[in-house]
């Protein structure tokens, strides 16, 4: 029996939650994993592990939000011809707080990081992957990107963007042989919210916020186990667990569904009855 083919696989995101746990299921004989992030201790510790499973891995300390710095990485690292077969795109940050009280600075860090890096990455993956007609892309989204988030806006509206992206890229690209694939998790248990910017109010108390509206988190292996399983069975665009899956289905059929959360969210956040 041949060996499997060498696969080269790209994920951003990968010092912690989704990325992380997306890097250690995947990681295995035959497997080049390239870990981009921002931590460079827990790239690391994830190379560690991801070594002890047969893969090898290649770790680069990037600041994704700083896009001249990237497209040199890209550029010198993946040059047109060098092959990647696939790229998850799951580095994100998040903001919480009224839009009233967000600054542009804010908005600026979420736009590079949520919405302009991951197009940078697919558009430059992509070309190749066309070039070659084969390869996969997956953007890891958001619910909120289906459903808004009222006290997290900036990150709901650059996750509206990347459903736009891969509404419109998946149709160009399945001509040329390339998968594009978009996951949009609901809560998951990641440090993406202690290393939110917060505005007028504390990672205490949004967890609180969450905890009450009852829905329940996904710890970061189950969610990234279900985007694993999802893309291998061929799905391009889900939302995960049962809950998403719905609430993606209600979003733009039943709006007052949303809109009921959506007041329970902001009498939370200000405190009210």
């Amino acid at each position: 029996m041949q060996p499997p083919a060498a696969q080269t696989i790209v994920i951003t995101g990968a010092s912690s939650g989704i990325g992380r746990e997306i890097a250690l299921r995947l990681a295995g004989p035959s497997q080049v994993i390239w870990l981009v992030g921002r931590n460079q201790e827990r790239l690391d510790e994830v190379a560690r592990q991801v070594t002890a499973r047969g893969a090898l891995a290649k770790v680069a300390r990037l600041d994704l939000a700083d896009l001249d710095a990237a497209e040199v990485f890209l550029r010198e690292t993946f040059p047109a011809g060098e092959r990647v077969d696939t790229v998850y795109l799951g580095a994100a940050v998040t903001q919480f707080g009224e839009i009233k009280d967000t600054l542009p600075e804010d908005w600026e860090l979420i736009y590079r990081t949520n919405l302009l890096s991951p197009i940078q990455w697919c558009r430059h993956f992509y070309a190749d992957m066309v070039e070659r007609r084969g390869g996969r892309i997956v953007l890891i989204s958001s619910l909120a990107g289906y459903s808004g988030y009222p006290t997290a806006t900036a990150y709901a509206t650059m996750k509206a963007g990347l459903l736009g992206l891969f509404r419109s890229l998946w149709h160009e690209a399945k001509s040329h042989g390339v998968s594009i694939h978009l996951a949009s998790p609901g809560y998951v248990d990641t440090t993406i919210y202690k290393s939110a910017v917060f505005r007028k109010t504390t990672y205490e108390d949004i967890m609180g916020q969450i905890k009450k509206l009852g829905f329940g988190s996904l710890t970061a292996d189950d969610a990234a186990g279900r985007i694993i399983r999802a893309v291998e069975r061929g799905d391009c665009e889900f939302a995960l667990p049962s809950y998403a899956s719905l609430m993606k289905w209600v979003a733009p059929r039943l709006p007052f569904v949303i809109a009921g959360v959506h007041s329970k969210i902001i009498r939370s956040f200000r405190h009210e009855s």
